[in-house]
């Protein structure tokens, strides 16, 4: 864009899993797989297919992990059911510190943060006592605490509510095509999450935000 203005953006919204976050540690995944004494790729089929109801606070921790394993006909105990919980803390707990540096010359801008992220409500409560850096953003909006997951449309219309800003005030990042897609559709600026440096281009090329200078440089 660089014969034409760039886009004015008040407020950019960061999904967390594998965009604040790293992803999930391996030796976690393996944890909870072991636990549940499940293949590793019967674990991450039952682990996924229950994930949006107890993201959005159908399921508790205990409901959650039944039913990860009703089909093989065993239940869980407390301390097992604790032991899950915590390792799916700790899987999603590795920020990425390139992201935080660019979050922090944006809020250093005068940009409003926010993170929108399907989330149970364990894992989010873990991350907000035990990751100190999510306070640079102003806003926290976890699909547990609003009861509705990406991409439901009702989702980007709360988000837009608590930020107070029309969707072209807004640019939304997100790893998952439908979740971008979805906020699209509302007239949200959006971008898919691929690596930080494709994103950062993206950025630099059309919105009037700062971008690390290493960027500029490319």
């Amino acid at each position: 864009m660089s014969n034409e203005r760039k886009i004015q953006i008040r407020a950019v919204v960061f999904d967390y899993g594998n965009v604040i976050s790293l992803s999930q540690l391996q030796p976690n995944i393996e944890g909870m797989a072991a636990i549940c004494k499940l293949p590793m790729p019967r674990f991450q089929e039952h682990y996924w297919r229950f994930r949006p109801a107890y993201d959005r606070g159908d399921l508790t921790a205990n409901s959650y992990w039944a039913a990860v394993l009703r089909e093989e006909g065993r239940e869980l105990t407390k301390e097992e059911v604790s032991k899950l919980v915590e390792l799916d803390s700790e899987s999603w707990g590795r920020p990425n510190p390139a992201v935080l540096q660019w979050v922090e010359q944006l809020r250093q801008a005068g940009i409003q943060l926010a993170v929108l992220s399907n989330m149970p409500l364990e894992i989010s409560r873990y991350l907000e006592a035990n990751r100190p850096w999510l306070a640079l953003y102003q806003h926290l909006m976890f699909s547990c605490d609003l009861r509705l997951v990406k991409p439901d449309p009702a989702i980007y219309h709360a988000c837009l509510k608590t930020l107070n800003m029309a969707p072209q005030e807004v640019l939304f990042l997100d790893d998952r095509m439908d979740n971008v897609q979805a906020s699209a559709n509302l007239g949200i600026h959006s971008f898919l999450f691929e690596t930080l440096e494709r994103t950062l281009a993206l950025v630099e090329e059309r919105f009037e935000l700062p971008v690390p200078a290493m960027v500029k440089e490319t």
